[in-house]
């Protein structure tokens, strides 16, 4: 804009010059001319400002780690007499980074400084709406934040410029990877009777508190497991199934303390958190994921035992937040988990360390 005021100037001063140099009404007017333009050009980019709106299109709300997705905008012109070329200011980030981590559209070509995305301007004719496809991937996992910053209108000549502010903003949760992992289920595990509302509706287990079905008398059934007044009943020996408890018998701790977390920290412990979590429930081990939110001031808690589940609880932790008071961290794990046992407890920390039951472990056994 700079190069083209200054063009603007030197053309104006060059009219002056002949103006007073030569006789002729054809130099009158035309310095008239171009003295007048930048109010025609206020009034211009004044009336384009209340006629040209902004709006989110298609944007995902959930994509994968380092895949590209694509999002649009949806510009529209008002005005039945005049087009007018605009661009568009994009700033993108990372929800723990002041780093961009990604790269513009290849359909809509920009230029990066920084955070911010200046998208290549375009022109939009009356009554018209267009669509700015975007496209974008991100190396960590986490949550994108794209906001728009401003729309930037363009007089007939493009000499002047009008900036509008929009402020609008759409985040993206990045999904990291589900790997499965190394991991041993001990038989401490495999046999640990944890508490619980709720049993299972497709296996047997060893909960006498509770009957998965009766069914009739097979060997080597126990006697002790017969089912004495439904047998009289039926005249034939029924036996009682105990039920499956449905309780948590790991639980993974996640921790996000301000002064190790960033991009690249939170990114590991996503993606070391779901291959566990999806890992645990390949074996059938049902277990809880529970973080501390400063925020609220409260524990969340997530009983996983289902795939869906795995998803919810990650898709959840995106949007967390670090926490910086670390005593009341630990004061709330107290009084969450006062009273319940596990059988293991994995702690998994933001700088990629992970500890079972207080200890450092190459290969993990629960």
């Amino acid at each position: 804009m700079i190069v083209r005021m200054i063009g603007y100037l030197l053309t104006v001063l060059f009219s002056m010059y002949l103006f007073f140099m030569y006789d002729g009404h054809i130099w009158t007017g035309l310095l008239i001319l171009e003295i007048l333009y930048p109010l025609c050009s206020c009034i211009f980019l004044w009336n384009m400002g209340r006629n040209i709106n902004v709006r989110f299109g298609r944007f995902p709300a959930m994509a994968e780690r380092a895949k590209r997705f694509s999002g649009s905008l949806i510009l529209k012109n008002h005005s039945r007499i005049w087009s007018v070329k605009y661009c568009v200011r994009a700033r993108v980030k990372n929800h723990f980074s002041k780093q961009s981590v990604f790269r513009s559209s290849r359909r809509a070509p920009a230029f990066q400084r920084g955070l911010s995305l200046k998208y290549a301007p375009a022109e939009l004719g009356p009554l018209r709406e267009q669509k700015l496809e975007i496209e974008l991937d991100s190396q960590y996992a986490g949550t994108l934040e794209y906001r728009l910053e401003s729309l930037i209108l363009y007089d007939m000549l493009g000499i002047f410029c009008r900036t509008i502010s929009l402020h609008q903003q759409k985040n993206i949760g990045i999904m990291p990877p589900f790997e499965l992992m190394p991991l041993e289920i001990t038989r401490r595990t495999r046999e640990f009777l944890a508490d619980a509302d709720e049993y299972s509706t497709e296996k047997k287990g060893d909960d006498p508190s509770e009957i998965y079905q009766v069914r009739e008398y097979r060997p080597p059934d126990s006697i002790h497991s017969i089912h004495w007044k439904l047998s009289a009943k039926e005249d034939n020996l029924m036996v009682k199934e105990h039920g499956f408890p449905m309780g948590c018998v790991v639980l993974l701790w996640i921790r996000l303390p301000l002064a190790d977390t960033d991009s690249a920290a939170f990114n590991r412990l996503l993606e070391r958190a779901a291959s566990l979590s999806v890992t645990l429930l390949e074996e059938k081990c049902i277990h809880m994921a529970a973080w501390f939110e400063e925020k609220s001031g409260q524990v969340i808690k997530w009983r996983i035992h289902t795939a869906e589940s795995v998803y919810e609880w990650i898709w959840r932790l995106l949007s967390t937040e670090p926490f910086q008071n670390e005593e009341q961290e630990k004061t709330c794990y107290e009084d969450a988990f006062r009273g319940e046992n596990f059988s293991s407890i994995v702690i998994l920390n933001a700088d990629g360390t992970l500890k079972v039951n207080g200890e450092e472990q190459e290969l993990l056994q629960l």
